[in-house]
């Protein structure tokens, strides 16, 4: 809670100290309401220093509705989009907050209120943008911003090239993207490694590796070996050459050695995947992970489930891992266990796969109960029934009702949780 009026004594009401003092402590809905009755009735609503501020701390904020009073302060006051200034910062942190947001497209749209209002659009503005359209698919959009970077004079610039080949890649359109790499007069290694990661993601893994190897020794990093061990990891008969690769590194990051691992579980080589795993430096959740699944999917539910034990730390993808193998294997009592330590334990939040294998689980045991509450449970979190959940959900009400009576019963089970 925020007392903005009474917060600091010594200064006078009409000073704006107390308001900018206060403005990194904003979390919720009431503290931005107490700060905009503040605006309003101190006048600090029109003063461009202090409202700047705010733009600026809460367009970068990771809480949603200081965001949403950020874009409200910068499109109220026509001062901000309808003055043709010279420096666009304060644009580039709206635009930012689409970006990089929950609503990506709008971005298009702030920079299109930028142009028309004579602002200058500066190199990070266009960059924000297409990182917007690489986030969305926004082609269309894209290939209008490339458009208008080359009516400006901006499309030799060596970091939007880059943006350019990025937001291409993510559109799928790697052709697109290799006609910008083409016609730069300028590389780096980011250049270099988006065009090897876009082909490499579109299985076209022979382009890949012409690219790896024209690469300058001084510009092949880590990033370009990884690359290219993971494009091999998925390509039949890819593992002589992954391993190769692998093993001529110059150095190795974790990274490197999980696309390995995965590399030979894929291929079969599940006790050559296990002898890479204990050589490991150092080892995060996707390691374990990575080890446990390709146990499972063999069968060796055991020694996938002591793995799991010895975890010295677990998130909710390993959980998951773990719960799948043990329904792929026919173990749903175990699955269903370990939904049960997610829940009490409470330091995890079971996500949607969590709680489709949980459903799935269910299921075969028939345990309508625990479906009830489950189903519950998504809807006390308002999490989204569209998808794999939904689906989940459906499959377990007609697996675990064998005859009608037991379809009955579990329609009424939710009823009366809904209603309680």
């Amino acid at each position: 809670m925020l007392t903005c009026a009474n917060s600091n004594q010594q200064q006078p009401w009409n000073s704006s100290l107390p308001t900018l003092v206060h403005l990194p402590n904003c979390k919720t809905q009431f503290d931005i309401n107490q700060i905009h009755a503040r605006l309003l009735t101190t006048g600090f609503i029109n003063n461009s220093y202090l409202t700047t501020k705010l733009i600026l701390c809460f367009s970068s904020s990771p809480h949603a509705p200081l965001i949403r009073f950020a874009r409200h302060i910068f499109f109220s006051n026509s001062n901000y989009w309808s003055s043709k200034t010279e420096d666009p910062f304060l644009w580039n942190a709206v635009i930012k907050s689409f970006s990089h947001g929950d609503d990506p497209k709008q971005a298009v749209f702030v920079l299109g209120l930028m142009i028309e209002n004579g602002v200058c659009v500066d190199k990070f503005s266009f960059s924000l943008v297409l990182k917007a359209c690489s986030r969305m698919g926004l082609i269309r959009e894209g290939i209008q911003v490339h458009g208008f970077l080359r009516k400006v004079g901006f499309a030799g610039d060596l970091y939007l090239q880059n943006c350019l080949i990025c937001m291409y890649v993510k559109c799928g359109c790697v052709e697109f993207a290799r006609q910008v790499f083409d016609g730069m007069l300028q590389r780096d290694s980011i250049s270099f490694n988006s065009m090897i990661d876009g082909y490499v993601k579109c299985g076209m893994v022979t382009l890949a590796r012409e690219l790896f190897d024209s690469l300058p020794l001084e510009m092949k990093n880590l990033r370009s070996w990884n690359c290219m061990i993971s494009g091999y990891g998925v390509v039949e008969d890819g593992f002589t050459i992954a391993w190769k690769l692998f093993d001529e590194m110059p150095e190795r990051d974790l990274v490197s050695w999980n696309s390995m691992i995965h590399c030979c579980i894929k291929s079969g080589k599940i006790d050559l995947a296990h002898s890479l795993f204990d050589k490991m430096p150092e080892k995060d959740v996707i390691s374990w992970a990575k080890l446990i699944d390709g146990y499972a999917k063999l069968g060796r539910i055991d020694i996938a489930r002591n793995l799991f034990d010895e975890m010295p730390e677990r998130d909710v993808i390993s959980c998951n891992v773990m719960m799948a193998g043990y329904v792929q294997n026919g173990v749903f009592s175990e699955a269903l266990e370990i939904y049960r330590n997610i829940i009490s334990d409470g330091n995890l939040a079971p996500d949607d796969t969590t709680l489709s294998i949980a459903l799935s689980a269910i299921a075969q045991l028939g345990h309508n109960t625990e479906g009830v509450a489950i189903h519950s449970y998504i809807t006390e979190n308002g999490l989204k029934l569209d998808g794999k959940l939904g689906v989940s959900l459906i499959d377990m009400r007609r697996i675990a009702s064998s005859g009608r009576g037991d379809l009955f019963r579990f329609g009424q089970l939710v009823s009366s949780r809904s209603s309680n």
